[in-house]
Formats: C-alpha cells, structure tokens, sequence
C-alpha cells in the first residue's frame, strides 16, 4: 500500500481557505435565519389581513390544497434521489460482490472468505474488492516478512501513519513515522489521531498483523474513499497511487466473482490466472527490447516477449529462471511439447519472427494469444489469420 499522501492537505492553519470557507458559511446561515424570522413575520401580517378579507373556510381549502402538493413533491423528489443513488452504484467499473467464481475457489483460501464477507457487511465494500487487494498486496499473506521496503506493513500492506493516524507527531513523507508497537495497535491511539486501524475481532488491539483486523482496516479505508458509494477506482487509487495498481486490483476483482467480465470492455477472461493477468497491461504499456527486466521497467509496463511471460508466471508463482537472462531461446526449452489442437489457456506459443522462435505469447483459447508485441505493447492477437498466422511454427509449450 502506498498512501504517500501530503498529510498537509487535510489539516489547514488559521485564516486557510477552509476557515475562510466556515466562516462564510456561517455567516449565510446566519442571513438565511435572519430572512427567514422577517418572512415569517410579514407572511403572519399578511394572513391576518387575508382572513379578515376573506374568510377562513375559503383559507383553509386552499391550504388543503397546497400541502397536498407539496406530499407529492416530497415523494417524487425521494423517489428520484434513491433511484439516482441506485444508478450511481451501479454504473461504476468492476463487479459487486456476489457468488464467488471457480477461478477464485481456485485461487482465494476459503478461510479469508468468511473474513472478506464479513467486512463487506460492516462496510459495503465488495468482498472481492478487498480479496484482490489481498492477492496483490501480500499474495494471500504468503510473502514473508509482511514489511515491505518503505515500511507497508500486516496483511493488507498499510503505511504505519494510514494505520494510526497522519495526526500522529512523527508523521511525514510517505508515511513510515516513528511509532511504538504499542501504539500501534491500540484503538485510543488510532482514534486519538484519525487512523483506519480497526479492532475487528474485539480482542482490544487494531493489528495489522492480524488477519481480521488487517481485513477490516482495509474495508474501512476503502469506504472512505468511495468504495462503499461504487466509486471503486477512486478507492482503489486512494490505496495506491499508481493506474496499473488500479488496473490490476479491478482485474483480480473482475475474475473472482460469477458472471465476471474484462474490465473496459476487452474480451472476456480465460478463467485461467496467467492467461489473464496481463490484461491489465493491453493500452497501458509499451514494446521494449529488453524492456521488462528490472522493477522500473515492469512498474511503467515496458516489456518485450519473453520479460512479459516471465512477468506474467511470475504474478501466479511460477519461476521461470532469473529475468536478466530470460529470453525465447530459454523458455521454448521449459515444459512439455504439444500440440495446438491440444493447446489450453496458460500455454505457451512461439513464432518466427526476425528468427526462428523469435516471438513468444500465452495462449488464451480460441485461436488467440496475449503478449508483448513491437506495435501496441501487451495485446491480444488472433493467430487464426494473417501475420500471426504466417508466422506461428507451431511450437506449443505447457509449463
């Protein structure tokens, strides 16, 4: 997680803008009331001069009337609001939670499902949301020690400041502080300076160690971002601020539900991980040879062929030989040989492009491969007809 966040923009000193803001508004409130006293005077003179003029039953009908009206208009506005609100939610990237998909019975350990589901109840933030925020941030707490580089801790990869507060006094940059292991976990502290650490499991600590809390904690951060309203990528890049971060998190999101889609419209996923995982690079990235063989690279999406397959294995836990040194010539000498006709999604294909096995992609099915190319960057390409057909050689490889 990387809330590098100034700290600065959410607390103002005196005569800042948003002082300057609350005392206006104060100050209109102040005349609206003002207004409002005066009207209802010279409304209440105005009526005891009517009745005398008019006579009350004539009154009283017409008032009848008028707050009939205004029932009517009272419903119908909150009518529109909620279905406003409904169509707000509903018209955002990504998919709710809802049944969970094969992929991800695959993939999720069932024991974080309850945990997910739970924190979607106290929250509103999808279950699936928060699942691929786990598998990107900490692979499903298999990473060991869960602290990263710059100082991200637990489970859910929180910066020590997010987690307890940047009103904390040791809080700059991006994050890391300077605070005790007891204060870290202890609800008072996090209350006292506006942290998102949460005791889930009442047990008097907020741990980001702690599989619950860290579940939790990330739930609550997520809603405060607008994840709970549906504005899912807002979230996601609130938690990180990078688009192939948000990309990747709406990717794993997208998969782990029934009924899933690509994200943005590309065609639909494979069910397979490796075979869909890179998607989240097709418009987002650029054809480097030799690109893709240090973390810069990778994080700006530049690759060739082979550093994206590698890449892509990589992501499920598959290594495929050192990076530096990966290339065609390696990978078509892992796994077994089959055919096309026999070829599933997560294969791999090669083709002959300025040499022999000079291009490699991931099958995904249906006559068609992901991968690196020279004129677009990651994309899907048809091998069925034209260049790509002309030039497979029919090389398959299962890893």
């Amino acid at each position: 997680m990387s809330q590098a966040n100034d700290p600065n923009d959410n607390y103002e000193s005196d005569g800042s803008s948003a002082l300057k803001s609350a005392a206006a508004t104060a100050g209109k409130a102040a005349a609206k009331k003002a207004g409002q006293q005066v009207a209802k005077k010279a409304a209440q003179k105005a009526g005891t001069a009517a009745a005398s003029q008019i006579g009350w039953p004539i009154i009283l009908g017409v008032a009848a009337v008028v707050i009939l009206f205004i029932g009517i208009a009272v419903s119908v506005f909150f009518l529109l609001a909620s279905s406003a609100e409904q169509e707000t939610k509903t018209q955002t990237g990504g998919l709710w939670g809802g049944d969970i998909s094969e992929l991800g019975q695959n993939e999720i350990p069932s024991v974080f499902i309850p945990v997910y589901q739970a924190a979607q109840e106290a929250y509103g933030v999808p279950w699936n949301l928060l699942a691929a925020h786990h598998r990107v941030e900490t692979h499903f707490s298999t990473i060991e020690p869960m602290i990263s580089p710059v100082g991200a801790l637990g489970h859910m990869q929180f910066m020590p400041c997010t987690w307890v507060g940047w009103g904390h006094p040791t809080c700059l940059g991006i994050g890391a502080g300077n605070i005790s292991d007891s204060d870290l976990s202890d609800p008072k502290v996090i209350e006292k300076y506006g942290g998102y650490g949460v005791d889930a499991n009442n047990d008097g600590k907020a741990d980001p160690f702690d599989i619950e809390d860290a579940i939790f904690s990330a739930a609550s951060y997520l809603a405060a971002n607008g994840a709970a309203d549906g504005n899912l990528r807002e979230a996601i890049f609130a938690y990180n601020r990078a688009d192939w971060y948000v990309e990747k998190v709406l990717g794993f999101a997208d998969s782990y539900v029934d009924g899933y889609v690509a994200v943005d419209g590309t065609e639909g996923l494979s069910g397979v991980e490796v075979a869909d995982i890179g998607r989240q690079w097709i418009g987002n990235s650029e054809y480097v040879f030799g690109g893709g063989r240090n973390q810069s690279d990778i994080a700006a999406g530049r690759f060739d062929c082979s550093s994206f397959v590698h890449w892509a294995f990589d992501q499920v836990g598959v290594n495929l030989g050192s990076l530096t040194s990966t290339t065609t010539d390696t990978l078509k000498n892992l796994g077994k040989t089959i055919s096309l006709k026999e070829a599933k999604p997560g294969d791999l294909v090669f083709f002959n492009t300025y040499k022999d096995d000079g291009h490699v992609g991931i099958y995904i099915g249906d006559g068609k491969f992901i991968g690196a190319q020279t004129s677009k960057g990651v994309a899907i390409e048809d091998m069925t007809s034209g260049y790509w057909k002309d030039t497979f050689n029919g090389r398959v490889k299962r890893l």
